[in-house]
C-alpha cells in the first residue's frame, strides 16, 4: 500500500507541471554539417564539424480575452560541433509579450532586428558556408547589420492584406570591455521594417541606426523575391553609413532556386563595393554559392553546398563558417580567397 502512495504521488508530481504547461511547446532545430575549406582557408583549420545556428527552445501562449494573449519564448543555441560548448551557451531569441489578430504582437526581450528579418528572408543559404551575412553583415568595418539585441521592445503589425511592418527600440546594444552594457543609452538603436506579399511576390525594405557615445551607423536595405512553379529568385540592395567620416558602402545579390520532387537546386552572389571616400580602395569583396538540397521527410533535410569568397587586398571578409554567421574566421589575413565544401543535415522538431 505505501509502494501505490509513493508511486502516485510521483506521478502527480510529474503530471501536474505537464498539465500546468498544456499551451508550452518544445521545439528546435538540428543542423549539423562537416566542412572541408580550401584555398587560403586550408592554412587556418581545413575540416571541422559545424552546429550552424543550432537551436532549443520552450514557447507558449496564454489566451486571457477574446483578442488578447500573452505569449512567452526562451530560445538557445545548441552546439555540438567545433566549439563544443554544448547546450544553453548563447542565448537566442527570448522574451515575454501580448498578441491579438485585430491589433497585432508586441514583445520585449531579446530578439532579431526588424532589418535582420529582411536579409534572412531572401538568402537562399542561411546558416551554411555561402550565408549571405559574410556580406551583408557588415562586422569587419566594426557595424553589425544582422544583429540580435537584448533591451529589445518591438511592434509587428498583424497581416494587413499582404502588408505586415515592425518597428523595435534597443535601449542598450554595445556592451563595455567588462561585458556588461552602459545603462546610459549613449548606445541605443531604432529598426523598421516593412513588407508586402501577392501571388508569388514580396518585396521588403527596413533601415536602422545605430546612436553610439561618438558617432551613429545608418543602414537601409531592400529585398525582393518571385516564386512560381518550382522558381524562385530573389535579389537584395543594402548601403551602410559606418559612421565615420561618413564613409559608406553599397551591397548587393542575387539568387535563384529550382524545386523538383524532393530536390532542389539553387546558386546565389552577393558582393560588397569599396568604401566612399579617399584611401579606401580594394575594400570590396565577393562571394558565390551554389548547393544542392534533398527533402528526407517534412521535417528533415540534407545538402551539400560550396561558397567562395573573393576579397580585396584591404577587404577584410570572411567566408561564414561555424555558425553560419561569419563571426568565426576561417582565415586570418586581407585579401585572401578561400571556399569551402560543406555537406549537412538539418532536423527540426
Amino acid at each position: 500500500m505505501k509502494k501505490n502512495i509513493i508511486a502516485m504521488a510521483v506521478a502527480a508530481a510529474v503530471a501536474a507541471p505537464a498539465a500546468a504547461m498544456a499551451d508550452t511547446t518544445l521545439y528546435g532545430k538540428i543542423h549539423s554539417s562537416y566542412d572541408l575549406m580550401g584555398g587560403d582557408t586550408a592554412d587556418n583549420q581545413d575540416y571541422s564539424l559545424s552546429s550552424n545556428s543550432s537551436r532549443l527552445g520552450v514557447k507558449g501562449k496564454e489566451d486571457i480575452s477574446d483578442n488578447l494573449s500573452l505569449i512567452y519564448q526562451w530560445e538557445t543555441t545548441l552546439d555540438f560541433g567545433d566549439t563544443g560548448d554544448g547546450v544553453g551557451y548563447g542565448p537566442r531569441n527570448t522574451f515575454v509579450g501580448f498578441t491579438g489578430d485585430s491589433w497585432g504582437t508586441l514583445i520585449a526581450g531579446r530578439h532579431d532586428t526588424p532589418m535582420k528579418g529582411v536579409s534572412r528572408k531572401y538568402d537562399l543559404f542561411g546558416d551554411t558556408v555561402g550565408d549571405s551575412r559574410a556580406i551583408l553583415r557588415g562586422k569587419a568595418f566594426g557595424n553589425d547589420w544582422d544583429m540580435r539585441t537584448d533591451n529589445t521592445v518591438a511592434y509587428a503589425t498583424p497581416d494587413l492584406g499582404g502588408f505586415s511592418a515592425m518597428a523595435a527600440y534597443v535601449s542598450d546594444w554595445e556592451k563595455d570591455a567588462d561585458g556588461d552594457y552602459t545603462g546610459n543609452n549613449e548606445f541605443d538603436a531604432w529598426s523598421v521594417s516593412a513588407g508586402y506579399e501577392i501571388a508569388g511576390f514580396s518585396i521588403d525594405g527596413a533601415w536602422e541606426q545605430h546612436n553610439t557615445d561618438t558617432s551613429d551607423q545608418e543602414a537601409y536595405r531592400v529585398g525582393a523575391g518571385y516564386k512560381i512553379g518550382g522558381f524562385k529568385v530573389v535579389g537584395l540592395y543594402q548601403n551602410a553609413d559606418i559612421g565615420f567620416d561618413g564613409n559608406d558602402y553599397d551591397a548587393w545579390g542575387l539568387g535563384a532556386a529550382y524545386s523538383f520532387g524532393k530536390s532542389t537546386v539553387k546558386a546565389q552572389y552577393y558582393m560588397a563595393d569599396d568604401l566612399s571616400g579617399a584611401g579606401n580602395e580594394d575594400t570590396g569583396a565577393e562571394l558565390w554559392a551554389v548547393g544542392y538540397d534533398y527533402k528526407l521527410s517534412k521535417q528533415t533535410s540534407v545538402y551539400a553546398a560550396y561558397g567562395s569568397m573573393d576579397a580585396d587586398s584591404s577587404g577584410n571578409y570572411v567566408l561564414a563558417k561555424g555558425t553560419g554567421h561569419g563571426e568565426q574566421p576561417v582565415l586570418e589575413a586581407d585579401g585572401t580567397d578561400s571556399n569551402a565544401f560543406s555537406v549537412g543535415l538539418v532536423h527540426k522538431f
